[in-house]
């Protein structure tokens, strides 16, 4: 069979652009439209080791490099428990679809198909893989915007927050009844539970922020930290407010006013 450079390289960048896709979702990861496709660029890129013959421990190694370098560009390596989880989606979900071009490759024409190195290659024209890449985007975009309908408004992520050469890293909630703002700066305000607030906390930049609750006013302890990263938004212009009572599954409670200025970064 004869390889053409350009559709193996197309190719293997589609797909790989929707595992990336599904990383993203399964690991509730946050990362930008442009870094996605950079991402399954450099992932189609790689492809290139389908000319390389089978180098036993080599190979395995360039390809695991390579998904390691791919998590990277996509998602960068903060937080670490949340990097190792995206490269363990990563194999999972390409050991799947490898398994499915692998049935392709057993049941139906051998003559269209090529896999190897883990890498697949359809001898097909460039016009029908544009054409089944755009109604693959149509159909996945309508079932995004159905789910999306009947899905929750809260949402969770991954969530970063740095103060002091201190951080803490676990998963947070986009709570829509948290819009919460600084008086004086107008900056959104989250919440934490005190555990977490009592080890990232600067004693010397605590300020009271009044709040109003079914209960009636009161005030809670706040500082600005040096940085708080959601997903691959980053930003240190807010408050994080210490939650006196226990905030159950979730440590944090993020503001709904972030979600706009995520999506508009």
């Amino acid at each position: 069979m004869t390889i053409y450079v350009d559709i193996l390289i197309v190719l293997n960048t589609l797909v790989n652009y929707f595992i990336l896709l599904a990383v993203r979702k399964i690991t509730r990861s946050y990362t930008k439209r442009w870094r996605l496709v950079v991402g399954a660029l450099f992932a189609g890129l790689s492809s290139l080791l389908i000319f390389i013959e089978n180098l036993g421990i080599v190979m395995t190694l360039l390809k695991i490099a390579t998904a390691i370098l791919t998590v990277i560009i996509t998602f960068g390596l903060k937080p670490p428990n949340q990097f190792f989880k995206r490269v363990f989606f990563l194999f999972a979900i390409t050991f799947i679809f490898g398994g499915f071009a692998l049935a392709v490759y057993m049941f139906f024409d051998k003559d269209i198909l090529l896999y190897s190195n883990g890498i697949v290659y359809f001898d097909v024209d460039m016009t029908f893989i544009v054409v089944c890449s755009v109604i693959s985007y149509i159909i996945i975009t309508m079932l995004t915007k159905l789910t999306d309908k009947k899905a929750p408004k809260n949402k969770e992520y991954m969530v970063c927050i740095e103060n002091n050469s201190n951080s803490i890293s676990c998963v947070g909630l986009m709570d829509t009844g948290n819009n919460l703002r600084d008086p004086f700066s107008g900056y959104p305000v989250i919440m934490v539970e005190k555990s977490i607030f009592q080890k990232i906390f600067n004693e010397e930049k605590i300020r009271l922020i009044p709040v109003s609750t079914i209960n009636g006013e009161s005030m809670i302890k706040a500082f600005k930290p040096q940085k708080l990263t959601i997903g691959d938004y980053s930003t240190d212009k807010v408050y994080i407010g210490e939650c006196e009572t226990p905030l159950n599954e979730y440590k944090i409670i993020l503001n709904i006013n972030l979600e706009g200025e995520m999506h508009n970064d």
